[in-house]
């Protein structure tokens, strides 16, 4: 595999940062490698190693990283993401607000991955409903039928619609 930085030297380093989502993977030759450290422990004096140096750095790259990702919260019920996916629903009216860029993410989890509603029909209505349905799947085939100019099937079609539309059988005929 080729550095990714100077795109010449194969690459012998694999560097890591983050996880999950946040994860970022280079692949480096030693010698840019050498470089990426040497810019992020600049505050070392004279190529000298002192682990305690190389500690409170990485410490303090850790504890800037976790005040980054600090917990966001509504002003007004104190909701958190996490608290907002535990219930299944957000605390208040102004979480929508607070949590805008991830609100859509936030109902397509509590919903379990559905976007759209499909809704029901009362069963009263079932029946009309699919012989609306029947009926209109029909005059696009009579209609296709007539441009194609297929005349003898686009009566037989014609008189299934007539007969859906009067209430005389389910249209099979």
């Amino acid at each position: 595999m080729i550095c990714e930085a100077c795109q010449e030297n194969e690459a012998t380093v694999h560097i890591t940062t983050g996880s999950g989502l946040n994860k970022t993977e280079r692949y480096l030759c030693e010698a840019c490698a050498n470089k990426s450290f040497s810019n992020q422990f600049a505050s070392f004096p004279d190529d000298s190693f002192d682990i305690h140096q190389l500690l409170q750095s990485l410490s303090a790259q850790q504890s800037a990283e976790a005040s980054r990702k600090q917990k966001r919260r509504c002003d007004t019920c104190g909701s958190t993401i996490e608290t907002i996916l535990k219930r299944g629903k957000f605390g208040c009216a102004d979480c929508y607000d607070t949590f805008s860029s991830k609100s859509s993410e936030i109902i397509t989890k509590v919903q379990l991955y559905q976007t759209q509603h499909v809704g029901k029909v009362p069963e009263k209505s079932s029946a009309y409903i699919k012989v609306k349905k029947q009926i209109e799947s029909l005059r696009e085939e009579l209609a296709g039928l007539v441009e194609r100019q297929e005349f003898e099937e686009a009566a037989v079609v014609r008189d299934r619609i007539k007969s859906l539309e009067a209430g005389d059988d389910d249209g099979k005929s």
